[in-house]
């Protein structure tokens, strides 16, 4: 079995999967870029969190996550669950993680 993005090659029969909509890329966009200002602000305020390093790296993994083909939105998912109750003494920090969240599922309800 081989697997390239989303076609699936068994043997000698292909099934290809559909090509994301031009909505699901803006929306990926979208998220890119709020997960984006998100790194650039727990990186600036880093030092006002317990687990500022670590929130930082969880930013960077979704960022990661969101650069590849098809992103694994439950490990997404995870990452936004670590960083929410960090940041939440920054309530604009805690607001964005939250919309993010809600990007996300909003997303994943269109796909499934």
């Amino acid at each position: 079995m081989r697997i390239e993005q989303s076609t699936v090659a068994v043997g000698h029969s292909t099934v290809t999967g559909a090509p994301a909509s031009p909505e699901y890329a803006t929306a990926v966009a979208e998220l890119r870029r709020a997960v984006s200002l998100l790194v650039g602000d727990l990186r600036k305020n880093e030092g006002q969190y317990e687990d500022g390093a670590e929130l930082v790296e969880a930013g960077e993994r979704i960022e990661a996550e969101l650069d590849r083909d098809e992103p694994r939105w439950n490990s997404i998912q995870r990452w936004l669950g670590f960083i929410a109750p960090g940041v939440h003494a920054t309530a604009a920090v805690a607001a964005d993680v939250e919309a993010i969240q809600r990007g996300v599922t909003t997303l994943l309800a269109a796909l499934f």
